[in-house]
C-alpha cells in the first residue's frame, strides 16, 4: 500500500485557507447577532404664514393679525416665539439686528402682544401635523412718533417627544423660522415717500453676443418705506422697442437698495441704445426719471476676422518668399 504525502508548502497553504474560512464565519455570526445602536435623528419642519407683515397705522390704534404655525413634523414640537428690532445693512435687501431680546428690546417693542395668550419667550405646544393660529395684536400709543418701526417675529423650536429606547443614541434638532414686520406710523396714513436715484448704469461697450446688465440702486431718504413703480424703456438704432419692469421690491426708510433686473439681449444687437428709467415711490406719485446711453458692437467676430486676416495675408507672403527663393 503506498502513502501520499503532502508537500510542506502544500500544508501551509491547506492552513492558511482553513484559517480564514473560520475567520469569514465568525465575522457573518457576529454580524447577524450584533445589533447597532438606534440613532433617532428628528426632522423637524415648521411653516409660517405670512412670511412679511406689511402695516399703515396711526398712532392710538390697534390692529391684529393671525398667523398660523403648521407642524409638519413626525413629532410634537414646543415653539417658542421672540421679537428682534432690525434695522436695513447694506443695498443688497439685508437686514441686521439691533437687539437681542425676547419683546423688541426697545419701546416700539411694547407695541406687539399676543391676544391669544401665547407670550414672548415662553414655550408652547404643537401638536404633530397641526396648525396652530396666533393673534397678534400691535397697538401704538398715541404719543409714538411718525417713523416706521422694523421688526421680525422669530418662532424657534424643539422637540418634546423622543423615543425612550436608545436613549444615549439620541440627537436632538432646533430649527427657526421667521416674518418680518414692516410697520408704518403716520398720522395722515399718507406718509411723505421720498425717493432718489443713486445709480442707473449699463457698460458703454457690450459685444453683440453678449447680454447687457443694467444697474439700478434707489435711495429711500424719508421715514417710511416705499416699493418703486415703473419701467425701463430701452430703444435702438433700427427703432427697436422693449420694456423691463422694475420690481417691486421694500426699499426701507434710511436705506439704499439695489433692484435685481433681468438681462437685456435686443433682437439687433448693433449700434447704440438708450434706456431711460421712469418710476416713482408710490403708484399714483410723481415720476422720477433718468436715461443712460450705450454700444452694441460686434467684438468677438471683428476680431476673429482681424486675426485670420492677419494669419491669411502671414501664410501668404510666407508662400511668395519660398517661390522667389526657389
Amino acid at each position: 500500500m503506498k502513502y501520499l504525502r503532502k508537500s510542506p508548502a502544500k500544508l501551509e497553504r491547506s492552513g492558511i485557507n482553513c484559517k480564514l474560512k473560520i475567520a469569514s464565519i465568525l465575522l457573518i455570526i457576529l454580524t447577524l447577532i450584533a445589533r447597532p445602536a438606534k440613532v433617532y435623528g428628528q426632522s423637524l419642519s415648521l411653516s409660517i404664514w405670512p412670511p412679511l407683515l406689511e402695516i399703515m397705522i396711526q398712532p392710538g390704534r390697534t390692529v391684529t393679525h393671525v398667523y398660523r404655525l403648521t407642524n409638519n413634523s413626525e413629532q410634537e414640537l414646543l415653539v417658542t416665539p421672540y421679537l428682534f428690532a432690525f434695522e436695513p445693512l447694506n443695498e443688497f435687501g439685508q437686514i441686521k439686528i439691533k437687539e437681542l431680546s425676547a419683546t423688541g428690546g426697545q419701546q416700539s417693542g411694547n407695541f406687539f402682544s399676543f391676544e391669544s395668550r401665547e407670550k414672548f419667550g415662553e414655550p408652547f405646544p404643537v401638536p404633530i401635523n397641526t396648525t396652530k393660529e396666533l393673534v397678534l395684536k400691535i397697538h401704538i400709543p398715541p404719543e409714538t412718533s411718525e417713523n416706521d418701526y422694523y421688526h421680525t417675529l422669530l418662532f424657534s423650536t424643539a422637540e418634546t417627544a423622543l423615543e425612550k429606547e436608545g436613549a444615549e443614541g439620541k440627537a436632538g434638532s432646533v430649527t427657526q423660522i421667521g416674518s418680518n414686520i414692516l410697520l408704518t406710523v403716520s398720522k395722515s396714513g399718507k406718509p411723505e415717500l421720498l425717493a432718489r436715484i443713486a445709480k442707473f448704469s449699463a457698460p458703454f461697450l457690450i459685444d453683440s453676443f453678449s447680454e447687457t446688465n443694467l444697474e439700478l440702486i434707489l435711495e429711500n431718504w424719508g421715514k417710511a418705506f416705499w416699493k418703486p413703480f415703473g419701467k425701463i424703456e430701452i430703444t435702438g438704432l433700427f427703432n427697436q422697442k422693449e420694456e423691463l419692469k422694475v420690481l417691486e421690491q421694500n426699499v426701507l426708510a434710511g436705506s439704499m437698495r439695489k433692484i435685481n433686473l433681468e438681462p437685456f439681449s435686443p433682437k439687433i444687437p448693433l449700434g447704440p441704445f438708450k434706456a431711460k428709467l421712469v418710476f416713482s415711490p408710490n403708484e399714483n406719485g410723481q415720476s422720477l426719471n433718468e436715461e443712460v446711453v450705450f454700444w452694441y458692437f460686434p467684438f468677438k467676430v471683428v476680431i476673429s476676422a482681424l486675426i485670420f486676416l492677419f494669419v491669411f495675408f502671414h501664410v501668404r507672403k510666407l508662400a511668395k518668399r519660398r517661390q522667389n527663393s526657389s
